[in-house]
């Protein structure tokens, strides 16, 4: 580690003469820190950058596998939509058949009840 002054000092040096007895000491107690620090950074720099290549690997293969399945086609969903449309229409038609039919049945209940 580098001071002020540009005299490098490493964790079981004593520190440069040129610094006050307070900032010497101070630097004595602080360099093992800022060390284990800097060696904290160094290794998560070092994990950022192999997640990132993971990151890229998994988005390449994402990228692949996207390409391998075909999302499905508008024009198949549209059609089924069509036919169940059509199935329903049929449907209420038929409703509306047994409806008629069942109207015309009690009409002519009540009729012979009224007689």
């Amino acid at each position: 580690m580098e001071t002020p002054s540009g005299s490098d000092i490493s964790p079981g040096t004593v520190a440069p003469t040129d610094l006050s007895p307070s900032a010497a000491s101070m630097l004595r107690v602080l360099l093992p820190a800022l060390t284990r620090l800097d060696d904290t950074l160094e290794s998560v720099n070092s994990k950022q950058a192999e997640l990132t290549q993971v990151l890229t690997r998994l988005t390449t293969e994402l990228d692949q596998f996207s390409d391998l399945v075909a999302p499905p086609s508008h024009g198949s969903t549209s059609q089924h939509l069509h036919n169940s449309r059509t199935r329903l229409s049929n449907i209420n038609v038929t409703l509306k058949r047994v409806r008629t039919r069942l109207d015309n049945i009690s009409l002519l209940a009540q009729a012979k009840l009224n007689k």
